[in-house]
């Protein structure tokens, strides 16, 4: 059986040159042959000389890559996600924000951690950020639950510590809260949730630039017209804006400040002893 190995090649194609080159060849069908011979070849190496090319490109930019990128577990997010409640406080005093909320176990906690923590008792106090401290978790009180008892938890910490203000928003639900409070009076505060629960002072400047609409007292979900509807939803979307006018946006942090920085988490009642349970 005839075998052909790439050597015996180059003596074919020499082969076929010496054929066409001989007197006796002379059907025009032998050099349309050669030529799209060639030309097939030419682009063969060509396309080939771009795919190495290519490929050792990528390879240069992989490995400037894997030693540019830090591992995955250090590596920061963009943002932080926006928390479904929390606080904003003017201060710069850290550990007057944990004696006034009675914070205990305290113990330090990054940003993305605080911003996640799980358990009705547990709290994220994070260090100040251009003048303003803010404070995340699940034992915030809740408007929906009880609106009386956030009012009164809002002026105490306020009393005490100033300017406080207080966001809150549920996006399935289109529920939606927004207090400013200082030296224990409450300047502003709208709480929606199925019905106006909580409507205190004038509209700011602020609400009305970001066309936030306030039902008054009692004016529940079967009430609003169907037109009206899209405005619950515009409040729930504009709660971090007003936040961001008001004080901080959460969510617009940049990686560079809660990067370096890190903040305390701890549990809002004191755990009890084995001997107090005795």
């Amino acid at each position: 059986m005839y075998s052909f190995s790439v050597h015996t090649f180059p003596h074919a194609l020499l082969g076929a040159f010496g054929a066409l080159s001989s007197p006796a060849s002379e059907n025009p069908l032998d050099w349309v042959a050669l030529i799209m011979l060639g030309l097939f070849l030419g682009i063969l190496l060509v396309a080939g000389g771009f795919y190495f090319m290519a490929k050792r490109q990528m390879a240069k930019i992989r490995m400037q890559s894997s030693h540019a990128r830090p591992p995955f577990e250090e590596m920061e997010p963009d943002n932080l996600d926006l928390p479904e409640q929390w606080l904003a406080i003017r201060s710069g005093n850290i550990a007057a924000v944990q004696e006034t909320l009675g914070l205990s176990n305290p113990r330090r906690c990054s940003w993305q951690k605080g911003f996640s923590i799980a358990g009705v008792e547990r709290l994220f106090i994070s260090p100040p950020v251009n003048g303003w401290i803010l404070v995340v978790g699940p034992a915030l009180p809740a408007p929906e639950e009880d609106v009386d008892f956030c009012f009164h938890f809002l002026s105490h910490i306020s009393q005490r510590l100033g300017h406080v203000q207080f966001f809150s928003l549920n996006h399935a639900l289109n529920h939606h809260c927004w207090v400013r409070a200082h030296t224990g009076r409450i300047e502003r505060a709208y709480a929606w949730c199925g019905e106006t629960l909580w409507n205190q002072g004038k509209m700011t400047p602020e609400e009305s630039v970001l066309g936030m609409a306030c039902h008054p007292y009692g004016r529940s979900l079967e009430e609003i017209e169907f037109q009206e509807m899209h405005r619950l939803t515009t409040n729930t979307e504009n709660i971090s804006r007003l936040a961001a006018r008001w004080s901080l946006n959460p969510a617009a942090l940049k990686p560079e400040v809660f990067a370096a920085s890190t903040g305390i988490t701890g549990d809002l009642f004191p755990a009890t002893s084995e001997s107090e349970t005795e």
